[in-house]
């Protein structure tokens, strides 16, 4: 069965045209890679986009400073069975803070475009990270599923080694392939391709209903999505291989709910 959004499961390092003095990517006249960041797999939106090089290198090094310091480890505080997990949140740059802002703020606005989304007296919005950590995953290690806290959730790949394999190869160990090759089992997971996925989820299961938008992702990919929205990232079986994320929660600071009331102080 082919899932929704296969299409997108890939941007090589060839859609990068062009990148200014600051590492910047520019492509029609402005730091964005994709046009269309928006997508709509089920109910919620999904945004999808790159974030540019001398982010990814700021936070390389941020995660390799932090990374291993029991201050900072937050493998006991965070929902993945993943043992190198450390908490950015107080170490971020203004830098990294600024470009996970300005993502969030285009996805608001490219999806308040639609009538339902429109609030009077609006002007711009005001967000603040709420919390930023780094997720080092190995072979076999993954992140059930879950949802977070805030308003905006975000991913961001700084590395991935899987990226350069296809998705067959990824889908070919022993763990999968036994499910692949398997034809009395149903048409739920059991016969999907699941190894080195990041998956959201919305709605029930049921016939003709999209509930599962599925990702390959590669380095400089960036995912935003309600913070409600639960979420999963499936173990990958190549030995010696990680893949490196940041994640973290955005809160929206002045926007009223439909009683009028701040969302946060």
């Amino acid at each position: 069965m082919e899932y929704k959004g296969k299409e997108n499961t890939r941007q090589k390092a060839r859609d990068f045209e062009q990148v200014d003095k600051h590492g910047n990517v520019i492509k029609n006249n402005h730091a964005f890679v994709n046009e269309h960041p928006v997508l709509f797999p089920f109910g919620p939106p999904v945004y999808l986009d790159k974030v540019p090089e001398n982010i990814l290198r700021e936070l390389d090094v941020l995660i390799e400073t932090l990374g291993g310091k029991v201050e900072y480890d937050a493998s006991g505080l965070l929902a993945g069975r993943i043992k190198k997990q450390t908490s950015l949140t107080e170490n971020v740059t203004s830098t990294i803070q600024e470009n996970i802002i300005m993502h969030c703020n285009r996805f608001f606005n490219h999806v308040r475009q639609a009538p339902s989304m429109d609030l009077p007296g609006f002007e711009q919005l005001t967000m603040r990270i709420q919390s930023i950590w780094s997720n080092i995953q190995e072979a076999r290690e993954y992140n059930p599923p879950h949802a977070h806290s805030g308003d905006f959730s975000f991913v961001i790949y700084t590395r991935n080694d899987l990226e350069h394999m296809s998705l067959e190869q990824i889908q070919d160990n022993e763990y999968d392939k036994a499910h692949l090759n398997n034809e009395n089992n149903n048409q739920e997971m059991q016969n999907q391709p699941l190894a080195g996925l990041i998956e959201l989820q919305y709605g029930e299961p049921s016939w003709f209903n999209w509930t599962q938008f599925r990702h390959v992702p590669s380095r400089g990919d960036i995912i935003i999505f309600p913070s409600w929205m639960r979420h999963t990232v499936y173990a990958h079986y190549e030995e010696n291989k990680v893949r490196i994320s940041v994640a973290g929660n955005v809160n929206i600071l002045n926007v009223d709910s439909e009683d009028n009331r701040q969302k946060h102080t």
